[in-house]
């Protein structure tokens, strides 16, 4: 009897000695959750395509985008942030934090990988430099991309090809959804033989018919966010969500272009002056800036008989249409994070590639954006097909001068016009200045160096028994805080198409290049950046020794960061 009696209390005493370890380990879990959600936030890279400086509401336009300007109301939003002028390049120094000739992309990716065997022209990003997802992947996050890629050759982007390792799970993404060219049809991608892509297959189109590219890439993202959360709630992750707005083809449902009804009759003259006049209402320019003059052989818009004024106006109203159905679709993505708790410890870069793209020439593409032979009759014999499947349009160039304000040029040149672009960065549980705009010469190139800076993350010095070369970008991280924190870095050299240009302290020297003539001979201009925001006044022949200086400065960064040998243009600069 005594004997059963100590054998039930032993038994007890176990089970109480059982239940309090059980109840310890799940209060050390909890704790470990807890210090897991709060140390470690979602990392979101959102990328526009060809969408210039003043094109967005808080950085001066009339086009209506409330969640973007949402974003820059909760955060902060940066007037000095800089790009490669061309997509491919600025795609893989972002994902990188490296130059791009530094990582085989120095332009576009070729049609044959790697044609005349220049490491700078791979069109590929090589393993010896790995993407802020092959990081964040090591360091416990959950990667996803969405959207547009354009970081490999044109014979690596069948899904037939055998070796994907510069596709974008062989770069860190566990999830794929989106192209691998340069752009897509909106409606019906499988039409132009640029079909989209599910991790490493071909995905099953439903278009046309479908949805909208824009709207089928967010809700994606969201099912992927959804699922991450779901089977690992403190696992962190990382999206990179690369729209096709407002890329060529600029499409969208006539409801928006509709919005748009009698704003753009005003011509991209007058719109120009009242985005300037408004950029200085909201401060994203500075007082002393100035509205540069009509670049040359652009035309003025009273000079346009009334037909090309009625099509060339319902142009950038289906553009103006395309971006406002971009930003509902990101009023979207925000939607979900905040409904799940996710947003304030969300860390949100928004960004565009490159300015706005001037490629269509001074009529515009109808049927096809570049090289189509359209009359402004036909146009407008046909104008109600703008935006629909039935039309693959770009805009007049003249409308991207009106994209780049208050700045010189557009895509593809080396003036602010072209590189130039918004970056609003988001952090509600850590950014507390919100609303406000910060000044410093930030470069794409430090974006990626900023997310391992917050997340006290190393670059690895191996990936995959891959050695890795140095970061080239340094962390912003500073700017969060304080207003009047220095600039990350001083200097950033850019090479394209035989053009170049040389960002150092405040200066800016720009040396446009004519193929087929020595480099030698190119003329180069000067710009004190610091006094003259708009790069509006050429100061080369008052400042000649700081000219040579910035001159000098460039050849040894392009050295050092692997430009040689120069490549003239490939296609037409305009």
């Amino acid at each position: 009897m005594k004997s059963n009696k100590i054998n039930s209390w032993l038994k007890c005493f176990s089970f109480i000695i059982a239940m309090l370890s059980i109840l310890s380990v799940n209060a050390q879990t909890a704790k470990t959750a807890k210090i897991t959600t709060q140390t470690k936030p979602n990392i979101i890279y959102i990328l526009l395509d060809d969408v210039g400086f003043s094109d967005l509401a808080p950085y001066g336009s009339e086009i209506n985008t409330p969640n973007i300007s949402q974003l820059a109301k909760e955060g902060i939003k940066y007037n000095h942030f800089e790009t490669r002028a061309i997509c491919s390049p600025t795609r893989a120094a972002l994902l990188t934090g490296r130059n791009n000739q530094s990582v085989g992309m120095i332009d576009l990716p070729p049609a044959v990988t790697n044609p005349n065997g220049n490491p700078n022209t791979r069109g590929y990003i090589p393993a010896e430099a790995g993407t802020i997802a092959q990081i964040l992947k090591l360091n416990g996050y959950r990667t996803t991309a969405m959207g547009k890629w354009h970081l490999l050759p044109g014979d690596q982007q069948s899904d037939t090809v055998k070796n994907k390792s510069n596709w974008p799970t062989g770069k860190g993404f566990q999830n794929f959804y989106g192209w691998l060219s340069g752009w897509t049809d909106q409606y019906n991608p499988a039409g132009l033989g640029r079909e989209i892509m599910e991790n490493d297959h071909r995905a099953i189109e439903s278009n046309p018919g479908g949805n909208h590219v824009s709207e089928e890439i967010v809700d994606r993202a969201i099912k992927s966010l959804k699922d991450g959360f779901a089977s690992s709630p403190h696992q962190p992750q990382f999206l990179y969500l690369a729209f096709g707005a407002g890329h060529s083809p600029i499409q969208v449902a006539k409801k928006y272009i509709d919005r748009y009804a009698g704003v753009y009759e005003k011509g991209w003259d007058q719109l120009r002056v009242e985005r300037f006049e408004r950029q200085k209402e909201l401060g994203i320019i500075p007082a002393n800036a100035v509205l540069t003059e009509r670049n040359p052989d652009d035309r003025a818009w009273e000079s346009l008989s009334k037909d090309e004024k009625t099509v060339y106006a319902r142009f950038m109203a289906t553009y103006a249409g395309f971006l406002e159905h971009t930003d509902e679709q990101i009023g979207k993505l925000i939607s979900y994070l905040k409904q799940t708790g996710q947003y304030d410890n969300t860390l949100i870069f928004f960004m565009s590639d490159n300015g706005a793209a001037p490629e269509a020439g001074h009529n515009g593409g109808f049927a096809r954006p570049y090289g189509d032979n359209m009359t402004v009759a036909q146009m407008l014999a046909r104008l109600d097909d703008l935006g629909t499947e039935k039309s693959s349009a770009l805009y007049q160039r003249e409308w991207a001068m009106l994209g780049g304000t208050p700045f010189k040029r557009y895509k593809l040149w080396p003036y602010a016009g072209g590189m130039r672009d918004p970056l609003i960065v988001t952090w509600p549980k850590m950014i507390k200045d919100k609303g406000t705009i910060r000044t410093q010469y930030v470069e794409l190139i430090d974006i990626t160096p900023t997310v391992l800076d917050v997340l006290n993350i190393k670059n690895p010095e191996v990936i995959d028994d891959v050695k890795q070369v140095d970061l080239h970008g340094a962390s912003i991280a500073g700017t969060f805080s304080d207003a009047q924190a220095p600039s990350p870095r001083n200097t950033q050299f850019y090479s394209m198409r035989g053009n170049r240009a040389i960002y150092n302290d405040g200066w800016k020297a720009i040396a446009i290049h004519k193929n087929g003539t020595d480099f030698e001979s190119d003329e180069w201009e000067l710009y004190n950046v610091n006094k003259d925001f708009s790069e509006q006044v050429n100061v080369a022949k008052e400042y000649p020794e700081k000219l040579q200086q910035l001159k000098e400065l460039w050849t040894s960064e392009a050295k050092k960061y692997g430009a040689f040998p120069i490549e003239e243009r490939r296609v037409g600069r305009n």
